[in-house]
């Protein structure tokens, strides 16, 4: 009886699978831009490219410079909208946060044609005397263009003349900012997101210059144009030699069999490697709700929809999923240690197979069944992964992963660490990737001649 109940439970997960697949798939995707296109119409609203600016978040300066960029190429309605940060439900790890956004941003505007100048975290009076003036009402443009020329001092560091903009731009009192900044920051939850440097158009939401390309894609297609390109990679020439370390690599990488996200990177890493002979090593963690960090519904959504726009993006299977949460993340958090005992490679294999059943198959990895052909598909022997879903160890060695990660300033994954680049998201593999090229070239870069004497 227990058998048929467990294969019962199984095919109905395979079914609900089906149907989250169906919802993320182009029929719903074609649902949601009809329910846009009549909103639009009872509303007599025409599309428009909507920015949402946090002025302490680094990101949303780089999305202002994209955004502005849109604007001069594309006959786009805009409007800009100054939130506050992410709330605390939304933003578990403020601190964090802040100080790998700066890192983040100096990465990101070291690869695309984008400026960052900041060295540190936002100053909070700088913050508030900017909330001053953009609380007052202007067309979109000039919001736009006073939201650069104000952030860009801020970021800068350069009081003198970030006195001198808010002379310019004009400010209202310090008291009104903060229900103003509010009352837009609930609009965007209202909306259906909930941080800033996001973009919405046409029903659809873009975070920052990682997602402009489906930005553009939408814009050219509703103006019959071809795609501009706003942003683009810097020149190699201006990308040279730079070394990760002066010691040998190794590529750590976190994640977290719950992450959609980790899956996509998982199915990316060994190319981005193997160029280079980078050993990787996994560092698994358990999932942030079990780590006390909260992840709401808004944000599930946003992730699961996103995820599957970048998967058919890449070629990679996504959308028949089954939630690994309870049992199953245990099974394959105790799996995954074993699995490295044996060495790097079935590591690897098994964490592929069982990403790969969790977010494209359905597979319920709580289930002795599913997760046997998970485990055997990756070349692994079931009974000795059987026999290690009882040790204690791998746990520890979850919560062990999940100390380290904090060290380096970050939470939540997929998060990467090579030599001195560390970055957040499938998105920097490409960052990774230029990284790993500069460092070989400075590796072959002869040494310099000792002079005279």
């Amino acid at each position: 009886m227990a058998a048929y109940i467990a294969r019962d439970m199984i095919i109905a997960k395979r079914l609900k699978g089906k149907a989250i697949a169906t919802w993320l798939g182009p029929t719903g995707d074609a649902a949601r831009r009809a329910v846009q296109r009549v909103r639009d119409r009872i509303t007599s609203a025409a599309p428009r490219l909507e920015l949402y600016f946090d002025i302490a978040d680094p990101w949303s300066y780089l999305t202002a410079q994209a955004v502005s960029r849109l604007a001069a190429a594309y006959t786009v309605d805009l409007a800009l909208h100054v939130v506050t940060p992410p709330a605390s439900d939304v933003d578990p790890a403020p601190g964090l946060r802040a100080v790998h956004a700066v890192r983040d941003a100096l990465q990101l505007a070291a690869y695309w044609d984008v400026e960052f100048t900041g060295k540190r975290e936002a100053d909070p009076g700088m913050v508030r005397d900017i909330g001053t003036a953009l609380i007052r009402a202007r067309p979109a443009a000039e919001q736009l263009r006073a939201a650069l020329e104000l952030t860009g001092a801020m970021w800068a560091g350069d009081r003198k003349r970030l006195e001198a903009l808010l002379g310019t731009w004009g400010t209202e009192s310090h008291g009104s900012v903060a229900p103003i900044l509010n009352s837009a920051y609930a609009e965007l939850r209202k909306a259906g997101h909930y941080q800033g440097a996001m973009m919405s158009y046409g029903g659809d939401w873009y975070w920052g210059i990682d997602r402009l390309p489906y930005l553009e894609a939408a814009l050219a297609r509703d103006l019959g144009r071809e795609v501009a390109g706003v942003v683009r990679p810097r020149p190699e020439a201006e990308r040279g030699p730079q070394r990760l370390s002066d010691k040998p690599l190794a590529c750590e990488l976190w994640f977290s069999f719950r992450s959609p996200y980790s899956y996509l990177a998982l199915e990316q890493i060994e190319a981005v490697l193997a160029p280079y002979q980078i050993p990787l090593v996994l560092r698994p963690i358990a999932p942030m709700v079990v780590r006390g960090l909260p992840v709401p519904q808004v944000k599930r959504l946003y992730i699961v929809r996103d995820a599957k726009r970048e998967a058919d993006r890449l070629g990679i299977p996504f959308g028949e999923l089954c939630d690994p949460l309870g049992g199953g993340v245990d099974n394959c958090l105790a799996i995954a240690h074993w699995a490295a005992k044996r060495g790097p490679a079935d590591a690897l294999a098994f964490a592929r197979s069982a990403m790969r059943g969790i977010w494209s198959e359905a597979r319920d990895v709580s289930e002795y069944v599913d997760l046997r052909a998970v485990v055997e598909r990756a070349g692994l022997p079931w009974d000795g992964a059987r026999v290690a879903l009882d040790d204690p160890e791998a746990l520890r060695a979850a919560q062990a992963n999940a100390t380290d990660l904090a060290v380096i300033s970050l939470w939540g994954v997929p998060s990467l660490r090579v030599g001195d680049f560390v970055a957040w998201g499938q998105d920097r593999l490409p960052l990774l990737a230029d990284r790993l090229r500069r460092h070989a070239l400075a590796a072959s870069a002869p040494a310099p001649v000792p002079g005279p004497g």
